[in-house]
């Protein structure tokens, strides 16, 4: 395997953290193409190499801790049946699509709502990287990066948003999913979900998936109740060259 192939220069995670960053394409890995990619770094000059093992390959997780790389989070994939969508009632919540005059309040929801996300677990991004990650995620959403956005408004006030993804032909995906803190327990996260299964299916899916981290219990529960099952399990590694 080439390390064209093997590996890959992250230009926007780079230009937000301030790091040269790249990921391992393939999910598993031998000695031999572990070797390779950890040159091709030094080549580039790489600060920091994600890694995204297969839960099962014992192999690539023994080389991955034989080389310093660090776990920093177990990445959950969920799917249906578009079929399984329902509708519920949430009084006083609208679900609506994004506006830029709602960009304010999800970048507010965006620096409450993914606590649980790998940045926020590796020491070497500072809180407010972190925060800065999911804010530019959910902006570049509303500008065009999302085929869809929505938010859940009470009041005129944007308290959750979901961004939705279909490419040509295959399954919907939830991007980013954010509820505000002082509207949680509530039923907002459920109607933005169902509401974005709604959407996948009228563009024609028949199925659809998310992801979310193992330690956000929550999530999967809700994701759960909307008729989701996770279909895959894998592990997020972060192996840093500046330490």
């Amino acid at each position: 395997m080439s390390s064209a192939v093997l590996c890959e220069y992250l230009p926007w995670d780079s230009d937000l953290f301030g790091y040269r960053i790249g990921r391992v394409a393939p999910h598993r890995l031998d000695a031999a193409s572990m070797d390779q990619a950890l040159a091709w770094c030094r080549q580039e000059r790489i600060d920091c190499l994600y890694l995204l093992s297969d839960s099962d390959a014992s192999d690539t997780v023994r080389l991955a801790e034989d080389h310093r790389f660090r776990l920093v989070d177990i990445r959950l994939t969920l799917e249906c049946a578009l079929e399984t969508a329902s509708s519920s009632t949430t009084n006083g919540v609208t679900i609506r699509p994004c506006c830029a005059a709602d960009l304010p309040a999800s970048r507010q929801i965006a620096r409450q709502s993914h606590r649980d996300g790998r940045f926020y677990h590796d020491a070497q991004f500072s809180e407010s990287l972190a925060d800065r990650f999911y804010e530019t995620w959910i902006e570049a959403s509303v500008q065009g990066f999302a085929q869809a956005v929505f938010v859940a408004d009470i009041d005129g006030q944007a308290v959750g948003y979901v961004s939705c993804h279909r490419d040509e032909g295959g399954p919907g995906r939830i991007g980013l999913l954010g509820v505000a803190s002082s509207c949680r327990g509530r039923g907002v996260g459920k109607a933005l979900v169902q509401h974005a299964q709604r959407w996948c299916a009228a563009q024609g899916a028949r199925e659809m998936s998310v992801v979310t981290q193992g330690r956000n219990r929550a999530a999967q529960r809700l994701y759960q109740r909307c008729g989701f099952t996770t279909s895959r399990m894998q592990l997020w590694y972060h192996r840093w060259f500046t330490r």
